[in-house]
């Protein structure tokens, strides 16, 4: 009988597929005895690398098939964001709205202006981010006499791995917004109520692989939004902004919520990521022409 028991247990499950789940699945009590949960903090800006791959599809399926109006891309930005609200980013919209619905529980307000408010909240989120993803621009980068060097002639043959201009903030926002829950995961401890999933990652989450993270997340922004050199500044700048509202959004989470839970991390990553989007298309009437 021990042997068949044996036989017919499943394997475990690869970090890199907990780690999906974390992202995409609630939480289900019958996987806290999965022994890889430790090691699956590591994966999550791999999971933001390929959800932003699967934006950057998307947007260009759409506009390939629908086009623009007024050089606005309207439904591309309609397919991204209702791909980020059914899928890919549910759970980050999830964890804001359990926040906001928590705090007004503790408050003792009734149920209805609950939801009332946690619907508003997801709207008002769901319309920023169509705006800003409708205002990224085509780019065409600004000729500096100055600069000896542009990263396109540099990696323009690249192909995919080079998109053009107006894909490479749906990369990058999502896997700067993944990142930022794996540093979130390094701060302060866990709240008692947190899952044990979560008690296992943040025990392993390891701040020198989140930096090293970081470091990879800013070369690939420097290579993606600087164009040439007189811009390299602006990406880096970006980057140290990123890393401290990552900090800064954690930090105070954990502080309201007495230790990190599911909903902080996630609330963190939305933070990080329309953050991301605001400073990048802030910053893209310098670096671009329209």
């Amino acid at each position: 009988m021990a042997l068949n028991e044996t036989i017919h247990r499943p394997r475990p499950l690869p970090a890199l597929v907990l780690a999906g789940r974390f992202l995409f699945l609630p939480h289900r009590p019958r996987d806290d005895a999965e022994p890889n949960w430790p090691r699956a903090a590591r994966w999550l800006p791999i999971w933001g690398l390929a959800i932003g791959a699967i934006y950057a599809v998307a947007f260009g399926l759409v506009w390939a098939g629908f086009g623009e109006y007024q050089r606005i891309h309207w439904l591309p930005a309609v397919a991204v964001v209702a791909l980020d609200l059914a899928l890919c980013g549910h759970r980050l919209l999830l964890g804001a709205s359990a926040l906001a619905a928590g705090n007004r529980t503790a408050d003792g307000q009734d149920n209805q202006a609950i939801t009332i408010s946690v619907v508003l909240i997801l709207v008002l989120l769901a319309l920023t981010k169509f705006a800003l993803l409708a205002s990224l621009p085509i780019g065409v980068w600004r000729t500096q006499p100055g600069s000896s060097w542009r990263w396109d002639a540099i990696f323009g043959r690249l192909g995919p791995l080079y998109p053009g201009t107006v894909y490479r903030p749906l990369i990058l926002a999502p896997l700067w917004g993944r990142w930022a829950m794996t540093l979130a995961l390094t701060i302060g401890r866990t709240a008692p109520a947190g899952s044990a999933r979560l008690h296992q990652m943040a025990q392993n989450a390891s701040l020198p692989v989140t930096f090293a993270y970081w470091l990879l997340c800013t070369a690939l922004t420097t290579v993606y939004c600087s164009g040439s050199g007189a811009y390299v500044t602006h990406s880096v700048i970006l980057a140290l902004v990123l890393m401290v509202v990552a900090y800064l959004t954690g930090f105070i989470l954990a502080r309201l919520c007495s230790g990190q839970t599911e909903a902080t991390v996630a609330a963190a990553g939305l933070v990080t990521e329309m953050t991301f989007l605001i400073c990048y298309v802030g910053a893209s009437s310098t670096i671009y022409w329209y």
